[in-house]
């Protein structure tokens, strides 16, 4: 009475040894299923590794680079490859310009577009392909072009529109009341009419206004040197460096040697001169005649006057205001203005690059 039977005892083992079995199995079909779950996201790359399928370039929009030529390098060299210049780059998909242009259908192109000799005409040009022109492009009023390339020199009349990139060889010129959004660079010169919306420009001569206007020529008012030390508030900082605190204003007809940084805002005089670069934190005027052989930085607004020169680059967190005839940067020494907003009277000249991150317009005198 009260032991178990021999068999009853086999009988109970038998029975834990299956439960146990069932939960070794349901633990490893757990397990496989985990397995499968982590390598599930590496099969693609697994993939992609023993047999490539996408070995293209990614595409950059005009957005996200801050190398101005760098699309129409790119368009240069698949144009190389389409008429057999250069290595394939396998986007040597294009079509080409049917001559003459007048009874060209633009808009229906679907493909980018080869022009393999120069184009000349009084007819609106509007297309939104690509167009590589082998040679020169003048084209007439109200012509709209999304990106455009040119060997030579391009022209387009009043009205016209970049809405994506462009760039010349040559000479590139935008007549009165255009547009040119995004990136417009020229090898030798940009000129814009006036009215021209821009956003960045850059060549070594930039003319802003089709009229030529021959800028002041420095050295035809007598000068006398004078130091930082005599301003109010003046704190020297280094041999070459002297701080202000508040607003400063340097007296006409003078020439400062060294840099000079102002808490305030800065007035540089007519007829003066300063030899070194000038930091200001509430803005800057540089009168008529004044030049700074130097960079300009401030957090508001800079004022360059007419006839006014700078050495550059220029520099505001704010807006950028250029006088007729003022001249930035040098031939030789190209430079750089950017602002958020910079208006630039007709008549000024800049070497170098105009960079404006929200609103670029030339004005009328």
């Amino acid at each position: 009475m009260g032991q178990n039977h021999p068999l009853q005892s086999c009988s109970r083992r038998t029975k834990g040894g299956s439960v146990m079995d069932a939960n070794y199995m349901t633990l490893a079909v757990f397990a496989l299923i985990c397995l499968l779950l982590l390598t599930l996201p590496f099969i693609p790359a697994f993939r992609e590794w023993r047999y490539p399928s996408d070995v293209a370039a990614l595409p950059v929009s005009a957005n996200y680079t801050s190398d101005i030529e760098h699309f129409s390098r790119r368009l240069n060299a698949d144009v190389a490859a389409k008429l057999g210049r250069g290595p394939a780059t396998g986007f040597e998909d294009f079509e080409f310009v049917d001559f003459p242009v007048e009874s060209m259908q633009w808009q229906k192109a679907h493909k980018r577009l080869i022009a393999q000799q120069s184009i000349d005409t009084q007819a609106s040009i509007k297309t939104a392909s690509q167009l590589y022109v082998d040679g020169d492009l003048k084209s007439g009023v109200d012509s709209a072009f999304s990106s455009l390339y040119a060997t030579g020199d391009v022209a387009l009349g009043s009205d016209s529109a970049i809405r994506d990139w462009a760039h010349a060889n040559g000479v590139l010129r935008i007549g009165d009341n255009g547009t040119a959004l995004r990136r417009v660079s020229a090898g030798i010169a940009i000129e814009i009419g006036r009215e021209v919306w821009f956003e960045r420009l850059q060549a070594p001569t930039l003319s802003f206004g089709l009229q030529p206007r021959q800028p002041w020529q420095p050295g035809q008012v007598v000068q006398t040197p004078a130091s930082y030390a005599d301003l109010p508030n003046a704190v020297r900082q280094t041999n070459s460096l002297y701080l202000v605190r508040g607003d400063c204003a340097l007296p006409s007809g003078k020439i400062y040697q060294g840099s000079l940084v102002v808490t305030g805002f800065l007035t540089v005089g007519q007829d003066t001169t300063v030899i070194g670069d000038i930091k200001a934190r509430f803005g800057a005027s540089i009168a008529r005649r004044a030049s700074v052989e130097g960079a300009i930085t401030c957090e508001k607004r800079i004022y360059v006057f007419k006839d006014a020169r700078a050495f550059g680059p220029i520099v505001s967190e704010s807006d950028v205001l250029i006088g007729t005839r003022a001249v930035i940067g040098l031939p030789d020494a190209m430079t750089t203005v950017t602002a958020n907003n910079i208006i630039i009277e007709e008549g000024a000249t800049v070497h170098g690059a105009v960079w404006a991150h929200e609103i670029g317009m030339v004005k009328a005198e």
